[in-house]
């Protein structure tokens, strides 16, 4: 395309006009007089009925208390902390949670520590005895249904301060049994010295 002096002329004005608008000098594009006024204006004035949040109020350092060691009102944060802090009581006797943990063993086929839980002088009926029912019950828990490792209605009674029956509903599945267990006090540990099934629920 050939450039004619009317064409360079009509290319040539609008860069002007832009290279003038770089210069601080040139008052055709305002300048920075309009800013600088705007940053000198005063503060905003709020409606008298608009109450002014704590930002903008000057901050006001209260006077000393003159009894400091008394607090008003007393704190109860550490008298009644929030549920979600709050822990399960602890059962209030140790041969409950004896036997709590001899049916989550048995629940998660801990053979050696179910069979550890009897006292060596449990004493079972029929025929065998003893060693024959410990047999029976170690073959229950390596091959058989596993119960259920949490058990319901638990209810303790102390026949004499070493001596505790439990009695309790375990579920195997859709099934339930009700047994009781004694538990006697064999140094430090609660050991099941006897064992019955009530009935099948």
């Amino acid at each position: 395309m050939r450039l004619t002096l009317p064409r360079l002329l009509a290319l040539a004005l609008p860069l002007a006009a832009l290279a003038g608008c770089s210069t601080t000098s040139s008052r055709s594009c305002g300048g920075d007089t309009d800013y600088l006024q705007a940053v000198e204006r005063p503060p905003i004035q709020l409606p008298p009925e608009v109450t002014p949040t704590e930002r903008i109020q000057p901050m006001q350092i209260p006077s000393v208390d003159p009894n400091p060691q008394q607090l008003d009102p007393v704190p109860r944060c550490l008298d009644e902390p929030p549920k979600f802090f709050a822990r399960k009581a602890a059962s209030a006797d140790p041969a409950e949670e004896a036997v709590r943990i001899w049916a989550w063993a048995w629940a998660s086929r801990k053979t050696d520590t179910v069979i550890q839980m009897y006292s060596p002088n449990f004493a079972a009926t029929g025929e065998g005895g003893a060693a024959a029912f410990l047999e029976q019950r170690r073959q229950q828990i390596e091959s058989g249904r596993p119960p259920e490792p949490k058990l319901e209605d638990v209810t303790v009674t102390a026949p004499s301060p070493d001596r505790r029956v439990v009695a309790f509903v375990q579920r195997f599945g859709e099934g339930a049994v009700r047994k009781e267990l004694t538990l006697a006090l064999e140094g430090q540990l609660w050991r099941i010295v006897a064992e019955r099934t009530l009935g099948m629920l």
